[in-house]
């Protein structure tokens, strides 16, 4: 019994990046709709047994046509080859009202693919598998009372469980969202073969058969670093006895495959302290070279310069610093000031309309809802575009 957890695609996102593709399309959802389709092509390959989508297949509740056809055409590619897939909708694509519907009806509609999206616990039966699973739910009462109905079924050979939420007590896997919901990892000691999970963007165990696939593409710069695939759980495989007794679950019953996605770096740090007495043209100088040490062209970049005084802080040209990152991809240029001389904000200027402005900013994002994006890197974004459009006026 061979099965592919794959999980996050998050199609029609459109992070870090806003240059068009040749196709009309921003660049950045086209790369994450191409390792989406790379998955797939990977997945017939391996004919699998079925797949299970874990959650937030799309990043939105409305995606466009473009992207539910995107979505639709490769799983029917898996149900023309045979490859049932189970998939689960997450915070990301569950509408909060029901009034709006799900975009998942119409997987209904055609052969092989079975959605499980409407507030509740189902289990589905492939072969000698039963998979139980549970999608996002519109509240959080609705998601625990659901899962305390999760029963293990002792007819068939496996049972294996799919969940898209965050692991209660455990802060490490919460992607910052208020719209998560928790999961007792009680749940995971009921008997499961395996437990498929989603939400957490990266590859990684919980238990030795509990694991989160992590996402398709990288989503945000707190990826970096991060392989991004699928993982591929082979059940039937004999156990192998390790020296200490123990079954090595990893090792003999999973493989992570690979997809290819733009490459992501970050160019060594600058110490403006350990700099000695710097201006700004010093300041250009060591970016220069932290450029010119890595080919960045079309990549995902970043680079910390810390220790900034203010007096060099204000001073610094941001249209210059520009050109010279021009030709990656994107560029994550973040520019931290020394610890005296932060106040209100990082990014806060001497000019006291334009602080004033900022920490308006920093108050409306404090108190708005925003999901989807993580509101610690928005704000340090708008703050920085804030400080590089410095005015007189008020």
């Amino acid at each position: 019994m061979r099965l592919i957890h794959i999980s996050d695609s998050h199609l029609g996102a459109a992070t870090l990046g806003r240059k068009i593709a040749p196709s009309g399309v921003n660049q950045r959802e086209e790369d994450i709709c191409n390792s989406f389709i790379s998955a797939i092509d990977k997945i017939i390959e391996l004919k699998p047994d079925f797949v299970l989508h874990t959650g937030d297949l799309f990043h939105s509740v409305r995606p466009t046509n473009r992207i539910i056809h995107i979505g639709l055409k490769q799983f029917i590619r898996l149900s023309e080859a045979n490859i049932p897939v189970v998939v689960i909708s997450g915070n990301h694509d569950t509408p909060k009202q029901r009034s709006v519907g799900s975009v998942f009806r119409i997987f209904e509609l055609f052969s092989g693919i079975c959605p499980v999206y409407k507030d509740k616990y189902e289990t589905v039966q492939i072969k000698d598998a039963i998979v139980h699973a549970i999608p996002h739910c519109a509240g959080t009462d609705t998601f625990q009372g659901e899962l305390e109905k999760i029963k293990i079924d002792p007819k068939v050979k496996y049972n294996i469980l799919m969940l898209h939420g965050v692991i209660a007590g455990i802060p490490e896997f919460s992607m910052g969202e208020l719209s998560e919901q928790e999961i007792a990892s009680s749940y995971f000691e009921l008997g499961f073969d395996y437990v498929a999970l989603g939400h957490y963007h990266r590859n990684c165990q919980v238990k030795p058969n509990v694991w989160y696939a992590g996402s398709t593409e990288r989503l945000s710069m707190a990826e970096l670093g991060d392989p991004k695939g699928f993982l591929e759980v082979d059940l039937s495989a004999p156990p192998q006895e390790l020296k200490s007794g123990r079954t090595d679950f990893q090792s003999v019953h999973l493989k992570f495959h690979k997809v290819p996605t733009r490459e992501m770096i970050e160019l060594p740090c600058i110490y403006v302290s350990v700099l000695g007495r710097v201006d700004p043209e010093k300041i250009y100088d060591e970016i220069e070279q932290r450029i010119e040490s890595e080919n960045i062209e079309e990549k995902i970049v970043r680079l910390k310069v810390t220790d900034i005084p203010s007096h060099l802080y204000n001073s610094i040209d941001f249209r210059k610093i520009a050109e010279m990152k021009s030709k990656a991809f994107y560029f994550d240029l973040r520019l931290e000031k020394t610890e005296e001389s932060k106040g209100v904000s990082q990014y806060a200027p001497t000019k006291p309309s334009i602080g004033k402005l900022n920490f308006e900013f920093e108050e409306y994002l404090k108190n708005t809802v925003i999901e989807g994006l993580d509101k610690e890197e928005l704000k340090e974004l708008g703050l920085k575009y804030l400080t590089e459009r410095m005015t007189d006026d008020e």
